[in-house]
């Protein structure tokens, strides 16, 4: 009986599931009833508003019994923050960089219920609660899930009503408007910029604390073109951009959004109007990023090349820890290699595309073709006219 239950319950999940489930109940409303909730969606929101009511007494707990512990808490090493668009290999970057004991990162369960993180109570109701629900695999690429698993950081700045960018999942729509205020901070209350940076700070502390690492590694794409907000944070910071063939990562962006969308959003969108909006957003972030990226010291800079992390991981994640000065890479790489040899057997998105989608794509990346050096991929199958 109960294994058929959490079968169902299993196999529905993904209808409802979404990182909105962990946000603080007042924000979550005003949220919804500050975009447009499509009718057939309604269901999926009440759904999330229950999750999210639930949870009210444990947050309400957690904030009364470790406010101060969390305030007081210490950020000793400067935070390493990998940046680069979508599907540029910045989770395999990261995944790797989180096996060193002493990084500490924004977990899967963080990135969901960051308000209900350190009561071990309300942690073991919500982390059942999401290993029952969280699909084995990512929707878009098959990369595998796991509630402790490494994390970006992105969805958490939502709990709040603050200037979270990945809003756009749920309320595709205003993807662009999202990406100005919410990334650039245009049109922005100081006040509200102010208090997402003490919330970043908070984000920090607390999966340092859970973790119980000693410096905090982000993989957070939309931080690709923040690089001004996060000097302000951290004025010393680590940055690793990391960049892959523009054309596959556009390839892989559209494939991921049109996967992922479904299970995430309140409203409809148009296929057309989604590719629209990876081109505009691609562009947009790229640039804002090659502006500021003059700004970072040449020492707390070093870019890395997807292909090259792909052929040889250990040798670049070696460059990381010598240009960066982090000491312990012997003693680390002992977990980076179990790492690495488990994933040698993934299979990664094969695209077959024609002569006109192809040229759109050089069209639209040419700037970054040119500056990184890259051609039309080998394995590309491009169709016959």
């Amino acid at each position: 009986m109960y294994s058929k239950l959490y079968q169902s319950i299993k196999k529905s999940s993904n209808v409802f599931f979404t990182p909105a489930a962990g946000y603080s109940f007042l924000p979550l409303i005003k949220l919804l009833m500050h975009n447009k909730v499509e009718f057939r969606y309604w269901h999926r929101a009440i759904i999330i508003g229950l999750i999210s009511g639930i949870g009210i007494p444990f947050r309400i707990y957690e904030n009364l019994k470790y406010n101060k512990k969390i305030k007081s808490f210490k950020i000793t090493e400067d935070p390493i923050f990998i940046l680069g668009h979508w599907r540029s290999g910045t989770t395999y970057l990261h995944n790797i960089l989180c096996q060193d004991q002493n990084m500490g990162y924004v977990t899967t369960y963080q990135s969901v219920f960051p308000k209900i993180l350190m009561i071990k109570a309300g942690r073991a109701v919500f982390r059942t609660f999401m290993k029952i629900i969280i699909p084995k695999n990512r929707k878009g690429d098959r990369v595998k899930l796991n509630a402790d698993f490494p994390q970006e950081e992105e969805f958490i700045f939502g709990s709040k009503y603050l200037l979270c960018f990945y809003y756009f999942w749920f309320f595709p729509e205003k993807i662009i408007e999202f990406y100005k205020n919410n990334i650039l901070f245009r049109n922005v209350d100081t006040k509200k910029i102010i208090t997402w940076e003490q919330e970043y700070k908070r984000i920090i502390k607390k999966a340092l604390i859970n973790t119980s690492g000693t410096r905090f590694i982000s993989k957070n794409p939309p931080n690709t073109a923040r690089v001004k907000q996060l000097l302000k944070l951290f004025p010393n910071a680590k940055f690793i951009h990391i960049h892959r063939n523009p054309v596959t990562v556009i390839l892989s962006t559209r494939n991921f959004f049109k996967k992922m969308m479904p299970y995430l959003q309140l409203q409809r969108i148009s296929e057309e109007k989604i590719e629209e909006h990876i081109f505009e957003i691609y562009q947009k972030m790229m640039l804002q990023f090659f502006n500021d990226q003059s700004i970072i010291p040449q020492a707390n800079l070093l870019e890395i090349k997807f292909e090259d992390l792909e052929k040889s991981p250990l040798k670049e994640i070696q460059k990381v820890y010598d240009h960066f000065g982090i000491p312990g890479f012997s003693v680390a790489k002992e977990s980076f290699i179990p790492y690495i040899k488990s994933k040698k057997g993934y299979r990664k998105n094969a695209f077959c595309i024609s002569r006109s989608e192809l040229e759109t794509i050089l069209e639209n990346c040419k700037f970054t073709m040119d500056k990184w050096g890259y051609g039309v991929p080998d394995d590309l199958e491009i169709l016959p006219m």
